[in-house]
């Protein structure tokens, strides 16, 4: 009878640590995917900086071409 309590005090020592490490791959599969989309939108805000840039060099400089107009 001992060993039998023995034995269901190891499973459930190991099914508590299995709920905190899913726990654990949750929260970094969570903040993966908020760091990807976080990243998404800095890139978005520097590309539009980047064509408001080349937009006001080329009022600048108008005979500058820029062989690239996707920005216009």
């Amino acid at each position: 009878m001992d060993q039998g309590m023995g034995m269901e005090g190891i499973g459930v020592f190991f099914g508590l640590f299995s709920i905190l490490y899913i726990g654990i791959a949750l929260f970094i599969t969570v903040l993966t995917i908020v760091f990807i989309f976080k990243a998404m939108s800095f890139m978005k805000h520097k590309t539009e900086n980047d064509r408001r840039l080349l937009q006001a060099l080329e009022k600048m400089d108008p005979t500058h071409k820029h062989e690239d107009k996707e920005y216009l």
